[in-house]
């Protein structure tokens, strides 16, 4: 493939996951994507021989760009680089560069949600590729924790799902739905829900 029809390919595959992100898989033309990308429709079809195609190509090419970026540069240098600092401290960085990293994604991170509930191999693409390295990284992280904190003797993978649950819900509710959110100070809320994840919710 020679860099000019990387190139195309390329500016294919972003056009895709913007519309893709605007309209939904299944109200999106290929028409609409060549458009978007300024290519010839006959051009995307020299690429790609259907629509689906594109959807999985672009959801691969996210896959290298989160692994990379998630696993091995940004959330392992904030665990390395702040071991010295309290665990909160720790947990609140990590909430700040994960909403930084899906403001900068979202619109991959919304047709990915969007569409794995249709599409086997996006799903499949989704907990194998991605779900599963977060699983990792987060149970390496509570694992290091544990070894330097007094917490409770907790599953690392009930420790992980929790946390992601509680700080991945907030993140994506002020996306997805941000008109019902109540707090428009994003640190003080990210402060509260650190509180209830380490010390729970009863006044003792």
């Amino acid at each position: 493939m020679d860099n000019r029809t990387s190139k195309t390919r390329k500016k294919i595959l972003e056009a895709s996951i913007e519309v893709f992100a605007q309209k939904g898989f299944s109200s999106t033309t290929t028409l609409e994507i060549a458009q978007k990308a300024q290519v010839a429709e006959v051009t995307l079809f020299r690429h790609f021989s259907k629509k689906r195609d594109i959807l999985h190509f672009a959801v691969l090419d996210f896959v290298d760009v989160f692994t990379e970026n998630f696993a091995f540069n940004s959330l392992k240098s904030i665990v390395d680089n702040n071991k010295h600092k309290p665990i909160k401290e720790i947990l609140k960085l990590i909430i700040l560069d994960r909403k930084n990293f899906i403001n900068e994604y979202f619109p991959y991170i919304k047709v990915i949600f969007q569409e794995m509930q249709f599409d086997e191999e996006v799903r499949t693409i989704y907990l194998e590729k991605i779900a599963k390295k977060i699983s990792e990284l987060f149970s390496e992280l509570f694992g290091e924790i544990k070894e330097r904190e007094k917490i409770k003797n907790i599953d690392s993978f009930i420790l992980t799902r929790s946390f992601i649950g509680m700080s991945g819900m907030m993140i994506m509710q002020r996306y997805f739905i941000p008109s019902e959110n109540k707090f428009n100070d994003l640190d003080q809320e990210i402060d509260i829900i650190i509180d209830i994840f380490l010390n729970g919710i009863l006044d003792k």
